[in-house]
């Protein structure tokens, strides 16, 4: 926030995946933490400098990358600490970062903020790097890479075409179906106001709130 008076395209794309459960010094389950309660609170953090960029260019985008995951959460443990299934864990924040996606676009309707998720399809990284044997050896073959699937995310980002989709779930340029639980709106409210919690903004004092009626 210090470095930029405004940005104009936010895109989150960090993500992890942890073969075991680790928790975080907040005492977060690592994946709930790093791939979504760190960009749900990072967006709302420099959602002033996105609506600076509003008023000064006129648009601002937001871009979470994600994956079609059909795994829904379980609020009772978002923590995994009842019951820990890597690849379960892994894909409830996939669905966490749809349902982030469609409520923050919901909010920041009319605002010139666009909201959307990409699906990028598999990329050559060390994401999987924890995982089995054979499910490196199958997302290996099966990934493209980084350069090649960069592309669909810049167009997103940057092409004039986009630059009043919102709400929307991406692949390769086109509008795909999310899985049904993603439109799900007490899903996606309830998920917000967990976060809020979790991630300590409710209490964060002189940031701008992301339903502050100014912005509408």
């Amino acid at each position: 926030k210090s470095k930029y008076e405004t940005i104009d395209v936010l895109i989150n794309n960090a993500s992890v995946y942890k073969r075991q459960r680790v928790v975080t010094v907040d005492g977060f389950e690592e994946m709930f933490a790093a791939n979504h309660l760190g960009p749900f609170l990072l967006t709302n953090l420099v959602l002033e400098k996105l609506q600076t960029a509003v008023q000064v260019n006129g648009s601002a985008r937001v871009l979470n990358i994600t994956e079609p995951s059909t795994v829904p959460l379980n609020f009772d443990d978002l923590h995994s600490e009842k019951k820990f299934s890597s690849l379960n864990a892994f894909g409830a924040t996939k669905m966490a970062n749809l349902l982030f996606t469609f409520e923050l676009a919901r909010q920041l309707e009319n605002t010139g903020i666009t909201v959307n998720a990409i699906h990028p399809g598999l990329a050559r990284s060390g994401l999987m790097k924890e995982s089995s044997f054979l499910l490196r050896l199958f997302t290996r073959l099966a990934s493209a890479p980084p350069e090649k699937v960069t592309g669909a995310i810049l167009q997103a980002a940057t092409a004039p075409e986009f630059e009043k989709t919102t709400g929307k779930f991406l692949h390769n340029g086109k509008e795909i179906d999310a899985p049904a639980y993603a439109h799900d709106r007490t899903a996606q409210q309830r998920l917000w106001e967990m976060s809020e919690r979790l991630s300590g903004l409710e209490a964060t004092q002189g940031e701008t709130p992301i339903n502050d009626p100014h912005l509408k």
